[in-house]
């Protein structure tokens, strides 16, 4: 393991930056602050289970540019970082290996296309493609094309859950120092993404493992080479570090989530080391449909309270890391990430080094992080238990000691689990078919159970919208409504009450009606020196959204937020398809065809106005709207 120190490193670039480092960081935020993260889903069923090759690109009469692309193992989720402007984007499975399209392999746009236009900064959601075999012809093939783009060297393949090879030089510790570096670029190169080092094995235990700035994931050789690996499997998290870690954390999030519905896993364990802590606690402090499975979390050498040399960095260094701005300790990330109270169903564990030094400059440290960080009181709240080592921040990763701590505490979490869990799971067999049976098909569906039990978490299963009849599971056994959930369309019934048992498969039929819906994200306009890809900037507390209004095609509506919600009752509004508008999210459904007038009046803001087209079943997301304040 290289041995690197982040506070070095911030050291060395406010003081003594070298000219190529400067102009390559540079250039790297200055194109960051004219970037937008893309996000969608690639759906097919072809049963060739070739690479799928996802490309942004302009097209000006005809004259095409490439932006940037993605490869895919298999059909799921993709991302994908553009300047701002007005993109298409296209998929096709690349059945011959030839890196272009050849008439006959499965294809399919982004709308018909549509033009995808992006924003300074921020996320687009829900680009999602269906590949089929009678997409029309696109304006290139893209022969030689995506070689020249990628200087004749391929991405690798960007699908959660992709096996890797720990030795791949792609995971070394100078790929990971250049992630600190030129976040945008390694992203360009390598994506962020959740990796396997062994194929699934529902009969093991995964455990994630998160690393820290400027680090990577053969910084945990010595972890996994001490798992047993007949009851655990490893998954590595590898993302570029000098990334905003919102975005870092969003991702995290987004990948654990594409698992949880796929295989359904009901036990995860997430070990992070010094960033990659609060990386991961912002992830895992998140509502999701994976929450309960989180049993277990272990944080090395966290920095807790952030890095005061990160904000001398923000305020004197000529170019300034991203990520630099997350880890200034009074940032908004830091505040947010250690306000929220993490699920009593996590058993936290929390190890700090303390050899290393201390004078009048610096205050006692592990070499790279201060105690007092580390020991943050809102982190150790949480913790069942606070353990220091005589290790500086590099060494604990290596220590007998530490990894004898570890395998003590994986023996107390298999020891101590709940005795009472049925381990009897049922099934369900899914069917739905449309009405008019020539609807053109949604890129996503999601089964939801909700359970008669208001204290158990809402369970969600990844439905194929291109099978008319799958099975799913396992459930717990229990009492549920299921829905079956597909932005711009409505059930019939809107939802079935069935009692699962164990070691029985259930049936549950939906008809699936086409309805216009509108939904976005509110958020407040950022400064230019804050554009940054994936990045958003939440509304200040004393932001009050008074209304937001929707009018057009005979219809004339308003909600307001109602932030005393909880996150059951925001759900069964969702599901049964009631207009909402719940903390920075908002939903109108059941809309006809045609234009509409969208405005938001909220305190302490600019009246914000937009128009909008609603085609019923036919869900078209836009770029979070962002308020510009007072």
């Amino acid at each position: 393991m290289k041995k690197i120190s982040i506070a070095v490193v911030l050291v060395l670039v406010v003081w003594n930056l070298s000219g190529c480092a400067l102009v390559k960081l540079r250039q790297d935020v200055r194109i960051s602050k004219d970037s937008c993260l893309l996000f969608g889903e690639v759906v097919s069923k072809s049963p060739l289970k070739k690479p799928i090759i996802v490309v942004a690109y302009s097209n000006a009469d005809g004259m095409v540019k490439i932006a940037d692309y993605a490869v895919l193992s298999e059909p799921g989720q993709y991302e994908m970082i553009v300047q701002e402007g007005n993109y298409e984007i296209f998929a096709f499975e690349d059945q011959d290996g030839s890196f272009s399209y050849h008439q006959g392999e499965l294809a399919g746009y982004y709308g018909k296309p549509d033009k995808v236009k992006t924003q300074m900064g921020g996320v687009i959601y829900g680009l999602d493609i269906i590949l089929s075999a009678q997409t029309r012809q696109p304006v290139s093939s893209f022969t030689g094309l995506l070689t020249e783009f990628s200087g004749g060297k391929r991405k690798p393949p960007t699908s959660v859950g992709a096996l890797a090879d720990l030795d791949n030089p792609v995971f070394s510790s100078e790929n990971g120092l250049k992630g600190f570096w030129e976040p945008l670029d390694y992203f360009k190169r390598n994506g962020c993404n959740i990796s396997f080092l062994e194929p699934y094995d529902h009969k093991k235990i995964p455990i994630l493992f998160v690393h820290g700035a400027a680090g990577s994931p053969q910084d945990w050789r010595h972890f996994i080479s001490q798992l047993d690996r007949t009851h655990y499997q490893p998954w590595i998290f590898y993302y570029p570090s000098g990334a905003r870690l919102d975005t870092v954390s969003f991702l995290l999030q987004t990948k654990i989530y594409e698992l949880h519905r796929k295989y359904a896993f009901d036990r995860l364990y997430v070990v992070a080391h010094s960033m990659g802590g609060l990386v991961s606690r912002a992830a895992l402090i998140e509502k999701n449909a994976f929450t309960g499975s989180i049993k277990l979390f272990v944080s090395i050498s966290t920095p807790w309270s952030g890095e005061q040399r990160a904000k001398k960095g923000v305020e004197n260094s000529p170019a300034v890391i991203p990520s630099w701005k997350d880890m200034a300790p009074d940032s908004a990330f830091i505040k947010r990430t250690l306000a929220a109270k993490m699920e009593p169903s996590i058993h936290y564990y929390l190890f700090f080094g303390h050899k290393g030094g201390g004078s009048l400059f610096r205050q006692n440290n592990d070499n790279t992080v201060t105690l007092e960080s580390m020991l943050d009181s809102r982190a150790q709240a949480d913790a069942l238990k606070v353990t220091g080592l005589n290790e500086d921040h590099v060494s604990i990763l290596s220590s007998t000691e530490m990894m004898q701590y570890f395998k003590s505490i994986l023996a107390g979490a298999e020891a101590n689990k709940d005795k009472t869990y049925l381990r009897s799971k049922g099934y369900l067999n899914v069917q739905h078919t449309f009405d008019p049976s020539n609807t053109k098909i949604p890129t996503q569906m999601t089964l939801v159970l909700v359970s008669a039990d208001p204290n158990e978490k809402d369970k969600q299963f990844k439905i194929n919208p291109l099978q008319p009849e799958q099975e799913t599971g396992a459930i717990a056994p229990g009492k549920y409504k299921v829905y079956l959930s597909a932005l711009g369309f409505k059930t019939e019934p809107d939802h079935i009450p069935l009692e699962i048992t164990g070691g029985h498969i259930a049936d549950a039929k939906f008809i699936l009606k086409p309805q216009g819906v509108v939904a976005n994200y509110i958020y407040a306009a950022t400064d230019t020196h804050d554009n940054f890809w994936g990045f958003h900037k939440e509304l200040p507390k004393n932001v009050e959204i008074r209304s937001i209004r929707l009018t057009g095609q005979g219809v004339s509506r308003t909600i307001t937020p109602d932030d005393k919600m909880s996150d059951r009752e925001e759900m069964d509004k969702f599901l049964a398809s009631s207009d909402y508008a719940f903390k920075n999210s908002f939903v109108f459904f059941d809309l006809p065809s045609g234009d509409y007038d969208l405005t938001i009046d909220a305190k302490g803001c600019e009246n914000f106005t937009t128009r909008i087209h609603v085609q019923p079943g036919n869900f078209t997301p836009f770029a979070p709207f962002r308020l510009i304040l007072k």
